[in-house]
């Protein structure tokens, strides 16, 4: 049996791996006198879901002091839900929180408020008194939380009314989405409310080498085979740090070990099955990546491409050279795992998508753009002079 899996979130804590400093930094705020919130932040498919799972499940929580004396951990998925409203989000809250809640005597009202057809702020407020008279704070884990910020039925008092029960009325809030909530709302209104500044960022970014390998030798343990160095290495190259990548390797090595394959047949096998599920997610994170950080990407794929010396090194200093903003973008870039640096030295998080960037952009004789118009293309983008761009981008697609 392949004990590697990928497309749904990890929900058995014996299978989750790594992100201990992160966890420490969420259950040490909820544990302060004062149950402050946290925000998760990170790129799709980096285990934002997994995390909340991790939390939510009883035994875990009890492990990390959030006993069900004290709190009621309630995870809700928001993620599809275009067209919810107000009241429809919190008879899912509370629905949730009936099911999840350790005290009888809680529950009934909690379930009362629910079903009523309408019901406002203060409602919410007398419910979440009670909880709190009882010793007990109630937890959100908000999964998908863009989906709320970017929606129009949500208005500045809905986020007044939220922040109110998160610092008076024992709630708190640990929302997750893949970008900045600030960065998320569907107006400069909303933007501005003060509900955004009760929460601390918690950043998730690739899993670390020595993390990944811990996650292969625990899913690896007691099977009927075992990995040498040499593909534990490919799953860790493959796999980039992202869970979701490291899994899909991991699965699909498995699965030619188990077809019989070895050597050069069963790295083709890995590769090309790895490539064919990789790619629309390598895609995905081009998108979603602005125009300047696509122009460093490429920056930084030519110089790790370029025999090595000291102009070719993807350091500060060349990169400046090339693109004074260069350093700006790896900074965003960094954040969201897509390039990740060391001692000073930076590179895209996995060799495959290092590899998937190579294969975009390659060129025939005919597709090469004319330097002029690279010219005028970033001059639109009231980008500064080009200096060495005018020898890397004209080599790219003209897309």
């Amino acid at each position: 049996m392949n004990p590697f899996t990928f497309g749904n979130p990890i929900r058995q804590p014996d299978r989750f791996y790594g992100r201990k400093q992160e966890i420490r930094q969420i259950v040490n705020r909820l544990l302060s006198s004062a149950h402050e919130s946290t925000s998760i932040v990170g790129e799709r498919r980096i285990g934002k879901t997994s995390l909340l799972y991790y939390l939510s499940d009883p035994p875990i929580a009890e492990g990390l002091g959030l006993t069900s004396d004290k709190f009621c951990l309630v995870y809700v998925d928001f993620q599809g839900l275009t067209d919810i409203t107000p009241q429809r989000f919190w008879q899912r809250v509370l629905g949730k929180m009936a099911r999840s809640i350790c005290d009888e005597s809680l529950k009934t009202p909690i379930e009362a408020l629910s079903r009523q057809p309408e019901f406002d702020l203060f409602d919410l407020e007398d419910t979440f008194e009670k909880s709190q008279r009882h010793g007990l704070t109630h937890v959100l884990l908000l999964d998908e939380f863009e989906y709320v910020t970017q929606n129009p039925n949500f208005k500045p008092d809905f986020f007044g009314g939220l922040r109110a029960l998160a610092i008076h009325h024992g709630v708190a809030l640990i929302p997750a989405t893949r970008r900045d909530l600030m960065d998320l709302c569907h107006s400069e209104e909303i933007k501005g409310s003060p509900f955004f500044n009760i929460f601390a960022n918690v950043v998730l970014r690739p899993l670390t080498n020595t993390e990944v390998t811990e996650l292969i030798d625990g899913y690896t343990q007691g099977c009927e085979f075992s990995l040498s160095l040499e593909e534990k290495e490919m799953i860790v190259e493959m796999g980039g740090g992202y869970p979701f990548f490291v899994q899909m390797a991991g699965y699909y090595l498995v699965e030619g070990k188990l077809q019989g394959l070895v050597g050069n047949d069963l790295k083709k096998y890995l590769v090309t099955n790895y490539d064919q599920q990789a790619n629309s997610h390598f895609n995905y994170l081009w998108a979603h990546c602005s125009e300047s950080e696509k122009i460093a990407l490429l920056i930084l794929l030519t110089l790790n491409r370029q025999a090595l010396s000291k102009r070719t090194l993807a350091n500060p200093e060349n990169l400046t050279r090339i693109r004074p903003r260069a350093l700006k973008d790896m900074t965003s870039l960094i954040r969201r795992g897509v390039v990740n640096e060391m001692e000073g030295i930076f590179n895209l998080f996995s060799a495959s998508f290092a590899d998937w960037i190579g294969q975009e952009i390659q060129v025939t004789s005919k597709a090469e753009q004319e330097p002029v118009k690279v010219d005028e293309w970033v001059k639109s983008k009231d980008a500064e002079k080009l200096g060495d761009l005018k020898k890397i981008l004209p080599h790219f697609k003209k897309k």
